[in-house]
């Protein structure tokens, strides 16, 4: 699988029949796994020769140039190409080596200025069987192929960040209030409010809900949240930032998300002390929401949903992030929608949440020069928000992609005895945010490790639960009863890769691996 730069002689020569050989080479590269690339600056001089053989572009560029991404050419490229005797040439090279170091250029001329990118002409591409046989390939498999990703819709993050730069609008410009209208009509809510990251998602959530329920900027420590202990640390964390202090209720393994029976079991045992729920709607697999809500509306309590891994996953058909009074979402770029750094959004459908919502992410106040609680320092940037307003257009169908990757999985590793796959709840719409399954009567360990000798990489989420972390010891903690399913599930759990793209062989490899473990 190889990022390959086609020069332009080899595609008029293909297009416009003049060589059979180019035809068959170029024929059979559209079809294959590779990353095929032409750049900018070889448009017009494709253009003119398309103009000249009455070639039509229309058709052209539906059946053959969709195929292909077109890399940016920046103003930095053209001078430096200007350095070079071939500048033309030079200009090609410069762009497509900034995103492919590693690529590979396909032309008639075998002395074309490559800048040390290996170069062949289409015989030698045609013998080289690598180029067209999945059964050769011999590299690694990431977690996640985030240059893969990039590559794979980079005309339209391109557009959208120099767009972006133009306008010269850094801070809470036209493309963040742009992305919460579409986020909140993607969920169902009324608001959706951009903010830092997922973590302070949570926190504001909870400052939000202190002020409106209590009207003090802060819970109290003898406030209780429940919350799972199986989680990433900002869950907790982020109780322990709004001044309360984490109640920690296990999981369902089936589906390592909070077990409502247990929920219920903690509000009678703590009674009034108890507040709030956040669960997590873990790995992109949604908490049973029926049996939560049900809860907090019985015993008066506010539920804030942890999204970070949900974005798309539904309930009985609702979208996450649309039960609760919030829905916290990260935009970390490991995420099925995920920025180019950090970044989350709040969704709620509550007026008076929205706007204590609005000011606490701009330093607490409506007005920043005279402000009115403790705030934060927490807007989505711009320019994130414009990467992901041009991602947003992708993200049902990588998450369509997601759920047929997981499916093969399943499928192909639910006759492997010592493997646990995932499991789907009847009302819930799985967006496999992460492929976890469990490790049984093995060690999780040295699969991880015969994994990484194979070349393919694996993660653990999560090690170590939070309650037996040194930060929450330290500071605060409730545990409701046993918490013996959120320590079996941290000492036996394992996601394997599940990036969009990810391909067939790729998968075949893993499964083969699994098989001879």
């Amino acid at each position: 699988m190889s990022k390959i730069l086609v020069d332009i002689n080899v595609i008029l020569d293909a297009v416009l029949n003049r060589n059979k050989i180019s035809k068959e080479l170029v024929d059979r590269l559209v079809n294959s796994y590779n990353e095929l690339f032409i750049t900018s600056s070889m448009v017009a001089t494709l253009d003119y020769f398309l103009n000249k053989y009455k070639v039509d572009k229309k058709k052209f560029k539906k059946e053959l140039l969709t195929k292909f991404k077109i890399v940016t050419t920046s103003g930095m490229d053209a001078s430096k190409a200007l350095d070079f005797e071939d500048g033309e040439d030079a200009l090609i090279v410069l762009s497509f080596k900034r995103i492919a170091n590693d690529g590979i250029i396909i032309s008639n001329d075998k002395d074309f200025p490559s800048m040390g990118l290996p170069v062949l002409t289409p015989d030698e591409a045609l013998k080289k069987k690598e180029l067209f046989e999945s059964s050769s390939f011999s590299g690694t498999v990431p977690m996640l192929d985030l240059p893969m990703e990039y590559r794979s819709m980079m005309e339209k993050i391109d557009e959208a960040v120099l767009k972006c730069m133009s306008k010269a609008k850094y801070i809470l410009g036209d493309e963040v209030k742009e992305l919460e209208t579409k986020v909140a009509q993607y969920i169902g809510t009324k608001y959706a409010v951009g903010v830092s990251s997922g973590t302070d998602a949570l926190v504001l959530s909870l400052r939000a809900l202190a002020i409106k329920n209590t009207g003090k900027e802060f819970w109290d420590k003898e406030d209780l949240i429940i919350t799972t202990p199986f989680t990433f640390t900002a869950t907790g964390e982020a109780i322990l930032r709004a001044g309360a202090t984490p109640l920690f209720v296990d999981i369902d393994l089936e589906t390592y998300t909070i077990d409502p029976e247990l929920i219920e079991k903690a509000v009678k045992k703590y009674g009034r002390k108890v507040k709030g729920i956040i669960p997590v709607h873990l790995y992109g697999h949604p908490a049973n929401m029926d049996e939560i809500m049900k809860i907090a509306r019985e015993n008066d309590l506010f539920v804030v949903e942890d999204c970070a891994q949900s974005f798309g996953a539904r309930w009985d058909g609702k979208q996450t992030g649309s039960f609760g009074d919030t829905g916290c979402f990260s935009f970390f770029p490991s995420k099925n929608l995920g920025g180019f750094g950090d970044g989350g959004m709040v969704t709620t459908n509550d007026d008076e949440l929205y706007e204590l919502l609005l000011m606490l992410r701009k330093h607490g106040g409506k007005d920043k020069y005279n402000v009115d609680y403790i705030g934060y320092n927490a807007r989505l940037d711009t320019i994130q928000a414009a990467i992901l307003l041009a991602k947003f257009k992708y993200i049902d169908e990588f998450n369509k992609r997601r759920r047929k990757i997981a499916n093969n999985y399943s499928e192909k590793l639910k006759d492997l005895n010592w493997i646990e796959i995932p499991f789907e709840h009847s009302k819930a719409h799985h967006v496999y945010h992460q492929y976890t399954v469990r490790v049984l009567n093995r060690n999780r360990d040295d699969v991880q490790k015969k994994l990484k000798e194979n070349g393919i990489s694996s993660m653990v989420y999560y090690p170590i639960p939070l309650h037996k972390m040194k930060v929450f010891i330290n500071s605060s903690m409730e545990i409701s009863e046993s918490l013996k399913n959120s320590e079996l599930a941290s000492q036996s759990v394992l996601s394997l890769p599940i990036e969009p793209l990810i391909r067939e062989f790729q998968i075949s490899k893993i499964l083969e691996t699994l098989r001879e473990i």
